[in-house]
């Protein structure tokens, strides 16, 4: 059972709690990880405490659901129980997985993040294809910062249309300076030119 340790600010996952996929590949689904992180800070240990996490639900947008993202905060950190296996992070876009500002106590475990650079969750006609999702995700990871990953995860997206073309932004802090803009392509690589922005995109979450 998930557990916390408030004095060190420890949230404890065993193994025993994960879903197992095949071999040793394990999956925690995020969305009721943090519902039960809720339940223990409204229990009577938890109370005293602060949050242990911030959530943003998904939201819908002029018909693209964006996906829901799952911040761990105030200092509280995660440790998987240990062993040989992998844990994939499934149902949400989250910081979890990350070591270099103390959130993820490293061991044996490897954590496998499922956070998507585009954000957005299924929507049916897809106008994005597997190239386009190579090619946010390596722009993503160019960039070394860890700040800046957390800008594309939160910070404001749209669709808009340049010339003729649509393009994903992805804008700074200020809603207003791009970090990231990439031109959408049909399956057959052509710009796409004539789709309206409430029916784009299918699985830049998940493969991203």
């Amino acid at each position: 059972m998930l557990s916390i340790t408030w004095g060190t600010k420890i949230i404890n996952v065993l193994q025993a709690d994960l879903t197992p996929v095949t071999g040793t590949l394990y999956e925690l689904d995020t969305d009721q990880f943090r519902k039960d992180l809720k339940s223990l800070e409204d229990g009577e240990d938890g109370m005293p405490f602060p949050d242990t996490h911030t959530h943003n639900t998904e939201v819908t947008v002029a018909g693209v659901t964006y996906a829901r993202f799952i911040e761990i905060i105030n200092g509280y950190s995660i440790t998987f129980e240990d062993g040989q296996y992998s844990v994939r992070l499934a149902g949400s876009n989250n910081n979890f997985f990350d070591v270099e500002n103390g959130i993820l106590n490293q061991n044996q475990v490897q954590v496998i993040s499922g956070n998507a650079a585009g954000l957005i969750v299924v929507v049916s006609g897809s106008g994005v294809t597997s190239q386009d999702k190579l090619d946010i995700a390596d722009a993503v990871w160019d960039h070394a910062d860890g700040d800046f990953m957390v800008k594309i995860i939160k910070n404001k997206k749209s669709l808009e249309k340049t010339g003729a073309v649509w393009e994903l932004v992805i804008f700074d802090d200020d809603d207003v300076t791009p970090i990231l803009q990439k031109d959408l392509k049909d399956k057959d690589g052509n710009n796409i030119t004539d789709l309206e922005a409430g029916v784009l995109a299918q699985e830049l979450a998940t493969d991203v």
